[in-house]
């Protein structure tokens, strides 16, 4: 019996080498790698695309090498000399804006180039789109292509909305979780926290950096500077505030005070109300810099309500099922309504009559406009989604795997 110990055990050695082999980063049967470089993706920013992988060691492996196919090219070229086994990343400049390129990078081993090269695209552009989640901890940078996240920025208690500066890109983030405002500067990283009891949404003034901050439970609208300190009195004795947008063109502010049933407009830097206007259950408020006509959904009616600049209701439209997010594309004399309980997001002509009605997209409740392209970003909670639609309504991109994405902001970006 002891001669047959060696004989079954056999069988047990082979499955182990053979195990062992399939760990191989290198192996193409290995189920993790493929044998291909792990955890690669390009990064898309204006005119250019960070590439980044994670770095993987072997007796026979010398580095690695890059390659690219770009607009109008057919052939792959390579566009880095065999990089050393440290190098984990690597900055491609000098890129059109609005076109597609894809990567690929290979192992390159003592005997040459591997042959399964891990492969990404990346399209670069000028656009940064800032996303929240409900109640979440994290504020994301998704790619002006909208493929990947570029930066997550962590540290929040409890979000529930954020808004950039256009002119400087910083980010203001609202973080009841915490009873606070945050003002970030994704460039240095530097945070200034503004305490607030209970913030609600946000809006910037471009023109000066200054922030609206929506205070529902305690009947207030602040106003900060972004170094953190008040740029003017507090807009008091309001019922409810659930939303705020500036005029671009004077700084005055409409505030949408849900329990008591209006709007408001009021100076920059005064207290008093210049018009008050009924507007039943109003939910979300954005303002046309060009005509300077006021939009404002109703989620619990139905229906978006256009008020001007003088305080004249235009009229009441009764289109939707249950609208909620808004955003005026001055430009091109529009503006984008998302409405969830329909499905749909819907672009209105500044006359109110509709555009485009894009289907396929439940739960979309929060949307924000990229001034330079046109393109409109949404938010759709249930499934998970930041999306990203092309002015005539093409669905550019969709990009998953979040819990409950809540409020988005497109900070153009470009030449500062």
């Amino acid at each position: 019996m002891r001669r047959l110990l060696p004989l079954l055990a056999l069988p047990l050695l082979v499955a182990g080498c053979s195990t062992r082999e399939r760990a191989n980063p290198f192996d193409p049967n290995n189920p993790a790698t493929n044998g291909r470089p792990s955890g690669f993706v390009a990064i898309a920013g204006e005119g250019q695309v960070q590439l980044r992988w994670q770095q993987v060691a072997g007796n026979t492996l010398t580095g690695y090498q890059l390659f690219r196919r770009g607009p109008g090219e057919a052939a792959f070229r390579a566009i880095t000399p065999v990089l050393n086994t440290g190098v984990t990343q690597f900055r491609d400049v000098g890129l059109l804006d609005g076109q597609d390129y894809t990567y690929r990078l290979y192992f390159v081993f003592t005997g040459g180039l591997g042959s399964r090269p891990a492969e990404d695209t990346a399209t670069p552009g000028s656009a940064i789109p800032w996303m929240i989640l409900s109640s979440g901890s994290d504020a994301f940078q998704i790619t002006p292509d909208g493929r990947r996240i570029a930066n997550d920025v962590t540290g929040f208690t409890g979000t529930i909305d954020v808004a950039v500066n256009a002119q400087s890109g910083l980010v203001w983030i609202s973080d009841p979780g915490a009873s606070r405002v945050v003002a970030l500067n994704p460039t240095t990283g530097v945070r200034t926290a503004i305490p607030v009891a209970e913030p609600g949404s946000i809006a910037v003034d471009s023109f000066d950096g200054n922030a609206w901050v929506c205070d529902p439970t305690a009947g207030l609208v602040h106003h900060f500077r972004p170094q953190g300190d008040p740029a003017s009195l507090d807009i008091a004795s309001l019922d409810t505030p659930n939303d705020v947008a500036v005029d671009a063109v004077d700084g005055s502010v409409w505030v949408s005070e849900r329990g008591a049933n209006r709007v408001s407009r009021y100076p920059e830097f005064d207290q008093n109300p210049i018009l008050r206007r009924t507007v039943p259950a109003p939910s979300r408020v954005a303002v046309d810099s060009v005509t300077r006509v006021a939009w404002i959904t109703s989620y619990t009616r139905g229906t978006v309500t256009r008020v001007d600049l003088g305080g004249v209701v235009l009229d009441t439209l009764d289109l939707f099922v249950t609208p909620l997010g808004i955003a005026a594309d001055a430009r091109r004399g529009r503006v984008w309504v998302a409405d969830p309980g329909a499905g749909e997001i819907v672009a209105l002509r500044r006359d109110g009559t509709v555009e485009l009605r894009l289907t396929g997209f439940p739960d979309a409740g929060e949307l924000s406009v990229d001034a330079r392209s046109g393109e409109v970003w949404a938010v759709l909670g249930n499934s998970g989604e930041v999306v990203r639609v092309a002015p005539n309504g093409a669905v550019l991109r969709r990009l998953d795997g979040f819990t409950f994405p809540f409020a988005i902001a497109v900070d153009p970006g470009g030449a500062r």
